[in-house]
């Protein structure tokens, strides 16, 4: 079953938490709401990127965000298991 949601004329559509947006981009006016868009995705490089080089201009060089710092590898215990008893078929 599906579900139609309508506003009246002048009203603001109900946001949905559970679900995703696209962008609607007949609604871009100007070079800076394409900006807003982009810095709200919080784009990032890492220099292992293939095109890091291209963009490294364009980078804040000065405020890197560090990744897996300080965290460790959980720890793997073994895990011990019963042993298992073979039945055996009838006339064997």
């Amino acid at each position: 079953m599906s579900q139609t949601t309508t506003t009246l004329s002048g009203g603001t559509p109900i946001v949905q938490m559970d679900s995703l947006y696209l962008i609607d981009f007949t609604k871009i006016k100007s070079v800076n709401d394409l900006v807003l868009i982009l810095a709200a995705m919080g784009i990032s490089f890492s220099p292992y990127h293939p095109h890091f080089d291209t963009v490294k201009g364009f980078l804040n060089l000065d405020n890197p965000i560090p990744v897996g710092v300080g965290q460790t590898k959980p720890k793997v215990e073994d895990i011990k298991m019963p042993k298992l008893k073979t039945l055996k078929e009838d006339g064997e």
